[in-house]
């Protein structure tokens, strides 16, 4: 969700938020999960045959809706924003509508870590504001490069 909210963001389109946004995820920093997934793969002493491990950061626990307010406000604070269409602000939209009939989501997920905890050490430790800062100031630059650069149909530079 958060690249396509961003994605929404750079080209000035409205965030859809599915029912409102009150669904909840936890959100996890590629850094935290490539880390305990190499504790995982190291396999000290065979210690993690035959076992299953949830790789997440249950604090990093935000609505769908909170995380859209999160990043239009960063967006809105970073210093490459000039270069990109205004705010497309938020727009609510039924399930139903959005996935079609039948669709059921799950309104909250939050992984038990403890077997990463105690088998291989592992906790997650980038904080949520961090980790959204710098996926949002990646993609804005990225932007930025790629449509001075002429090679991507982005609407910054336009």
């Amino acid at each position: 969700m958060i690249t396509q909210f961003i994605l929404n963001l750079v080209e000035g389109a409205p965030i859809r938020l599915v029912d409102g946004g009150a669904q909840k995820r936890c959100f996890t920093d590629f850094r935290d999960g490539i880390e305990c997934l190499f504790r995982i793969v190291e396999n000290k002493n065979g210690q993690c045959n035959r076992r299953i491990f949830n790789i997440g950061n249950p604090q990093n626990e935000y609505s769908m809706a909170a995380l859209a307010d999160m990043l239009r406000e960063q967006f809105d604070g970073h210093a490459l924003r000039f270069y990109f269409p205004p705010d497309g602000g938020i727009q609510r939209i039924e399930a139903r509508a959005y996935y079609g009939s039948g669709y059921q989501d799950v309104q909250h997920q939050r992984p038990s870590i403890r077997e990463a905890q105690r088998i291989v050490g592992w906790k997650p430790n980038v904080p949520f504001a961090q980790c959204i800062g710098e996926t949002l100031d990646y993609f804005l630059k990225s932007a930025v490069e790629c449509a001075a650069e002429a090679s991507c149909a982005m609407p910054a530079c336009e």
